[in-house]
């Protein structure tokens, strides 16, 4: 199936309402202490997702995982641990989109299927065998729609997205809540160092990485590699909210009106956040995504909280090598 097609311009009316939103939740506009502040926005956010709390059902079958979310919804992935009996550090890891519906998980390991996406975004890197090489357990796991999930690619994202919100959730509200179910359960494993989880991603992924840092008391370091701006930057012709399709991914209905994406990262203030992006990267302008971190920094500030580790590189849409160990190093560092 095709990829859709490039986006047109918000009509008129839609574009005034761009300009003229306040987001009543965002930092700085609610009004109250920044614990707050804080409060207020995790509850509108999480009285949006579907259910997500408890450990997801699982099964583990050598390295191979299957867990039940508290949705009714299964998704399949890895689990693998370094040698010894720990506990060991872990890395949940979150797959990119990537427009490779046919795998998941399998984006991020050392699989031949995997090969051409790796060469294309990670610089010819298994993310996994790097964490791994570096002490770390690793887990991934499909997410809704790719691998074993995959059910029409475009076309079924775009259904997906559709009936979730038909039946009162959303899709990324389904993303978010398995994340955080994920975290929880690879917590619970044995031979893993609970107080020693952090999370790692880029693109899709790299959403996914900041958001289950917010959203999850398990993940105490995450990080995300190109994907942060404020959501005007992204609604801007061309970019990619405009387009629909894989936008339904990054919108949660009940606080996209009130909050933008950097005071959502911004929940996890007090965890190690590392946050990359790329130069002349099309998906996410390179004004709006230091605006962003600007507006974290000042949340973190806010909350008696280390700045974010923030820096541009030179590869506009990728995780080129070195960033990917620049990442590593970050996590052994903030998980020691």
């Amino acid at each position: 199936m095709s990829a859709p097609s490039d986006p047109l311009p918000l009509p008129d009316f839609l574009e005034a309402r761009r300009s003229a939103m306040r987001l009543d939740l965002s930092f700085g506009q609610h009004g109250g202490t920044h614990a707050e502040w804080r409060d207020a926005l995790e509850r509108c956010w999480r009285a949006g997702l579907p259910p997500c709390e408890g450990l997801p059902d699982g099964e583990v079958t050598g390295d191979a995982v299957r867990l039940r979310f508290a949705t009714g919804a299964v998704a399949e992935g890895c689990l693998v641990r370094p040698a010894g009996a720990g506990p060991h550090p872990a890395v949940l890891l979150l797959h990119d989109h990537g427009g490779a519906f046919e795998i998941g998980w399998r984006k991020l390991f050392d699989l031949d299927e995997a090969r051409a996406g790796q060469a294309r975004h990670y610089g010819g890197r298994a993310p996994a065998a790097t964490y791994l090489n570096a002490g770390f357990a690793v887990l991934c796991l499909d997410a809704p729609g790719w691998g074993g999930r995959r059910a029409g690619d475009y076309d079924g994202q775009q259904a997906l997205a559709a009936n979730a919100l038909g039946l009162g959730w959303s899709l990324a509200g389904l993303t978010a809540g398995e994340d955080v179910q994920a975290a929880a359960w690879l917590a619970a494993q044995p031979g893993i160092d609970a107080a020693r989880i952090g999370a790692f991603g880029f693109s899709f992924g790299g959403f996914r990485a900041w958001q289950v840092a917010a959203l999850s008391p398990h993940v105490r370091a995450t990080a995300s590699i190109s994907w942060m701006a404020g959501r005007a930057a992204l609604m801007r012709p061309g970019a990619p909210l405009l387009k629909g399709q894989s936008a339904f991914h990054f919108l949660h209905p009940g606080v996209t009106a009130r909050a933008d994406f950097p005071d959502l990262a911004g929940l996890a203030a007090g965890k190690a956040l590392f946050f990359r992006s790329g130069r002349g990267d099309r998906h996410m302008p390179e004004d709006a995504v230091t605006a962003a971190w600007t507006r974290i920094a000042e949340i973190c500030a806010a909350a008696g909280a280390p700045a974010p580790d923030t820096a541009l590189h030179d590869h506009a849409h990728t995780c080129p090598p070195e960033t990917l160990d620049e990442a590593v190093a970050f996590l052994r560092r903030s998980l020691t």
